[in-house]
């Protein structure tokens, strides 16, 4: 036996280990082509002194590295201990990954991995195989000691060691069991490729139009094998004994098939048969003639193949043999030889391909484990003694009687590199999906980084298994486990205030009040919009805001206005309020709210939960221009008015809040009649001092009413301030408008909508429209939308962030959020601009 000097066993170069792996991918001769031809062309196309792009410069690189001299001094013939002495050894630098360790048959062979202390990843997680029992593992207390584990002075270091077997593969029971069965001693992931092209070789040679419409009609009988009627049960179908027992075999074979689901309780189980209609249709349909009925297998589009759907359902036994024994005589069908191979640790249980099995019965059968002995050994230093010896040596000792099992296994340090990603997602985590993931800007930026020589490098050049987007799934939800213990819904968001309120100051705080109502117990009103989506059976709101937003509601909010949009939040609407700062010609965002109800009890608890927050932010409360004015030309420091759309629940709550207001303040005389208080008002009589309708829903809603011309003029000269002909023009309305006509002004009737008592100077100067918050809404929308409720709640504080920190920029060093120089002139500009475009309708008051 040659001798090994210690220190090269002890200390080998990473030179020498990719040295060692070129060699082993060497020795994989059935997996490797003749360069030859390549190589000659590139000589002569690229003589000395040929000058190329930075890219092909690095992938020539990659190829020297491959082809670099092969090693003379692979040890051979290693003595590990007393009892075992290995065949050859293969060293490797750090982070190397080896998913196909090559084995011997006479000698184990083994695999010495340098690792980092700090970062102990076992290598053996990387290996392909399934492994598992017969298996053990050594005591800390008894260690053992084996020649290629030493420190830096030559001493043996004490080890754990841990054996496993490997688990083979799974494979359908009616493939060529004795060729899948043929032994191998080392793999290459071009050994997997070849197999898999054969496979698909063959599949070409045997396709036909008449394989592909058996192949879907087979697919469609699985299909009505495992959901059955899947109607409601209306009446118990009557079986017999054997039926009966059919049945529950049936039913517990599927609930193995389907990985334990079991349909719902109650569903039919009537009998699927085949007939023809009364217009010689053929008919997949229940017994039961209001439950299944599928008359999509019809000759109209000849995707069926009719007779073997018919001899199926009608059990004709002769039928189903002929055309099953002419379709294996094709090399297809049931009867036909499987290759369906899967990994021993896939959850995939049953062949997904249905086969005749030995008692005649048409199912997809259980796939079968074809067994293997080869012995894996891991060797790894104690842990006080891993930065002595940073080392793990892996033997493997046997052959391989099974296929190679696919590289579906993902190396634990890219996992660890996924999980950062993962990490730096923040708000987006809640709301990432495989596709989203794959594009993210974050993902991609790591990619290019990565692989500089690749022009639009993938997730699955990280590692081929992350090609297979469950499995990518599968880390998703653990990232999102471990970062959203509570769930991305409401026990999310309790759970992240909780975290808020322990650790962050009161000024940091964004998430501050969240309130929950049985919607048995909530006051209904006749505004209310009471949908029929599922959204459970609690009004729950949610109100965001910081305590920046309470001081500038208190100090800016004079013409405010407000929004609810529903397409950011699943399950959730979101109700912002916002305004122009007048000075600055910019948009403020002042609170956002999440709440589960559009109902007028909702709006009044959000504007009553608001008014709490800046209270308890400023110390002082809001002021109302016509709550606490003391003339008709008071307007400092109140909100003078509030602009929103047309749901009257919205509008019903704000006017239900100030009726609350109202009650708290010391009698007061009101400002527009004076002969009554400010407590005497109802709720709609606030919002005649408050309260202004947007116009463009208010034209687009006349737009879309049955009536001439001439009435929706009428209609449009309503939106005023002050109405020449008030009276009359209601009347021409009621005449001329038909029942279209009569409806909407019952609508505006009931609303309580008449003409505003709006001082004429703040109508003047305040806002027509909500396009500002629509405008604020739909810019929040590119931050995503059709998020869960914690994703779109920290995609929206991020949101609100940015705009804050973007408006006291231009307060502090006058920074702009762009390049316009915020003058009215400008937004006029834009108005007009928008006015000559083509199909742009202006609405334009006859008076």
């Amino acid at each position: 036996m040659p001798a090994i000097p210690l220190v090269e066993l002890l200390n080998p170069a990473d030179e020498a280990g990719r040295l060692a792996q070129a060699d082993m991918r060497s020795r994989a001769v059935a997996g490797l082509v003749d360069l030859t031809p390549q190589l000659d062309r590139l000589a002569r196309l690229a003589p000395p002194g040929t000058r190329a792009p930075l890219h092909i410069q690095q992938k020539l690189g990659d190829i020297l590295d491959y082809f670099h001299e092969l090693p003379q001094n692979l040890p051979l013939n290693v003595q590990l201990n007393q009892k075992t002495r290995l065949s050859k050894l293969y060293r490797y630098p750090l982070n190397t990954v080896v998913e196909y360790p090559e084995t011997g048959t006479s000698k184990p062979v083994g695999h010495l991995f340098r690792l980092d202390p700090d970062d102990w990843q076992a290598p053996e997680l990387n290996i392909a195989y399934s492994k598992g029992h017969p298996g053990g593992q050594t005591r800390p207390n008894s260690p053992v000691f084996v020649s290629v584990l030493v420190d830096s002075s030559g001493t043996e270091v004490p080890c754990i060691s841990t054996h496993s077997t490997c688990h083979g593969v799974k494979v359908c029971p009616r493939s060529d069991i004795d060729a899948l069965s043929e032994p191998h001693t080392f793999a290459t992931r071009e050994l997997i490729s070849t197999r898999l092209k054969n496979d698909r070789e063959d599949r070409l040679q045997l396709a036909s139009p008449n394989k592909e419409v058996f192949a879907r009609t087979a697919a469609y009988l699985t299909a009505l094998r495992k959901l059955g009627c899947c109607r409601p049960l209306v009446e118990i179908t009557a079986l017999s004994m054997t039926e009966l027992e059919t049945k529950e075999a049936t039913d517990f074979y599927n609930s193995q098939v389907q990985r334990g689901y079991r349909p719902p309780d109650g569903t039919c189980e009537g009998r699927l048969v085949f007939e023809y209609d009364a217009y010689d249709n053929p008919v997949v349909r229940s017994q039961n003639r209001d439950h299944f009925y599928d008359n999509s297998v019809g000759t109209a589009t000849g995707a069926y193949n009719l007779d073997y759907i018919e001899a199926v359902l009608c059990q004709d036994d002769e039928e189903i043999e002929r055309i099953e024994q002419a379709a294996f005589d094709l090399g297809y069908g049931p009867l036909s030889e499987c290759t369906t191979v899967t990994n021993a640790s896939s959850q995939k249980a049953f062949c997904p391909f249905d086969h005749r099995t030995a008692d005649g019965e048409l199912n997809q059968p259980l796939m079968i484990r074809l067994e293997c002995s080869v012995k894996f050994r891991v060797f790894q230093p104690l842990e006080e003694f891993r930065h002595e010896c940073p080392y793990i040596l892996i033997t493997s000792f046997g052959s391989h009687t099974h296929p190679i099992p696919l590289p579906t296994k993902t190396p634990p340090f890219i996992r660890t590199q996924l999980f950062h990603l993962f990490d730096t997602l923040a708000e987006d985590l809640p709301d990432i999906t495989p596709r989203r993931f794959l594009r993210h800007p974050i993902l991609k930026s790591f990619l290019a980084s990565k692989f500089t020589h690749i022009p639009k490098p993938t997730l699955s050049d990280l590692h081929i298994s992350l090609a297979n987007r469950s499995h990518l799934k599968a880390y998703i939800k653990q990232a999102k486990e471990f970062h959203c213990p509570f769930g991305t819904g409401w026990q999310g968001v309790v759970h992240l205030k909780a975290l808020q309120d322990e650790n962050l100051p009161p000024e940091e705080r964004y998430i501050r009040s969240m309130m929950s109502f049985d919607i048995a117990s909530v006051e209904r009103h006749e505004e209310d919009e009471w949908d029929n989506t599922d959204r459970g059976t609690k009004l729950r709101i949610i109100v965001c805001m910081y305590p920046k937003g309470s001081k500038r509601l208190l100090e800016a909010g004079r013409y405010l206005q407000s929004d609810i949009a529903f397409k950011r939040i699943v399950g959730f609407l979101e109700f912002e309020i916002a305004c122009m700062e007048r000075g600055s010609n910019t948009s403020i965002i002042f609170c956002r709210v999440f709440l589960n109800r559009q109902s007028a009890v909702a709006h009044q608890h959000v504007f009553a939960a608001i008014e709490d927050i800046v209270f308890e932010d400023t110390g002082k409360r809001l002021r109302w221009r016509h709550l606490h004015a003391t003339s008709l030309d008071d307007y400092d420091g109140m909100i003078l008015e509030w602009a929103a759309d047309q749901h009257r629940g919205q509008a019903k709550g704000l006017g239900l809040h100030l009726q609350n207001v109202a009650a708290q303040l010391p009698p007061k005389q009101d400002l527009h009649e004076i002969n009554r208080t400010i407590q005497s008002l109802g709720p709609y009589e606030h919002l005649e001092r408050l309260f202004r309708l947007c116009s463009n829903h208010y034209y687009r809603n006349i737009k879309t009413t049955a009536v001439t011309l001439e009435v929706k003029q009428l209609m449009r000269s309503l939106l005023c301030l002050e109405h020449p002909n008030w009276d009359l023009t209601l009347n021409t309305i009621r005449e001329k408008g038909g029942k279209a006509g009569n409806d909407w002004l019952r609508d505006k009737e009931t609303s309580g909508w008449e003409r505003s008592r709006i001082p004429w100077d703040v109508w003047r100067a305040g806002d027509s429209n909500t396009n500002l918050v629509e405008s604020v809404h739909s810019d929040v929308n590119r931050e995503g939308v059709r998020c869960t409720l914690l994703g779109g709640l920290q995609k929206g504080q991020s949101f609100d962030v940015m705009r804050l920190n973007s408006l006291e920029m231009n307060e502090q060093f006058g920074i702009r959020p762009s390049y316009s120089s915020g003058h009215l002139s400008e937004n006029a500009f834009t108005s007009l601009r928008k006015r000559g475009r083509p199909n742009y309708i202006s609405f334009i008051s006859p008076h």
